[in-house]
């Protein structure tokens, strides 16, 4: 099986079955990945066709990448900015002020059962706890498998400073989840006094 690296050579050569293969192979999670900053599937869409319609016409001038994935999503992210720009008619759209409303495919899972344990419940309000970027690095990283190279780049922070975020982003799942659980815990514990008496 052909590498990103390969695929991607093949495509700004002008291979067509490369350029199905990569719009086939990501296009679902570019659509995922921009619905979490603009709930809005026709706008996203074109923001996807976008992308692929620049990326075709760049060809041979595109750079080399070894992570297809990460280019498009970069590539969708610029291109999502751009167009709040143009809808209104401003200069610069500031990325931190994108909201990252991210829906984990563990939390869906875990929302569409119908028993929970405790357990559950408690790591599904602790992942919606999270401010927005704590979501979109813990998202990046654990649910799309990306480096911290390319999380720095996609929302342009330092190494540092994404270590540092996914960091706090899990101290502070393991916080609410713990919290939660205790408080089910004693509300159990005093039901079944009551109870009991």
């Amino acid at each position: 099986m052909k590498g990103d690296s390969e695929i991607w050579e093949n495509f700004k050569n002008g291979d067509k079955s490369a350029l199905s293969y990569i719009y086939f192979q990501n296009f679902h999670s570019m659509f995922h990945y921009g619905m979490k900053f603009k709930n809005d599937s026709e706008f996203i869409k074109d923001c996807i066709q976008e992308v692929f319609f620049k990326l075709i016409k760049a060809g041979k001038r595109l750079g080399p990448t070894g992570n297809i994935r990460f280019y498009l999503f970069r590539a969708l992210k610029n291109s999502i900015l751009r167009e709040l720009e143009n809808s209104r008619k401003v200069d610069f759209v500031d990325e931190s002020r994108l909201k990252f409303e991210s829906h984990f495919s563990l939390e869906e899972e875990i929302l569409q059962k119908e028993k929970l344990s405790l357990q559950e419940k408690a790591l599904a309000n602790a992942l919606n706890s999270l401010s927005n970027r704590q979501r979109e690095i813990i998202y990046l990283k654990y649910e799309c498998g990306m480096e911290y190279s390319q999380i720095c780049e996609l929302m342009l922070i330092n190494a540092d400073s994404a270590r540092k975020l996914v960091f706090r982003a899990i101290k502070s799942l393991k916080e609410i989840i713990n919290k939660q659980i205790n408080s089910s815990i004693l509300f159990l514990i005093h039901l079944h006094k009551k109870h009991v008496l």
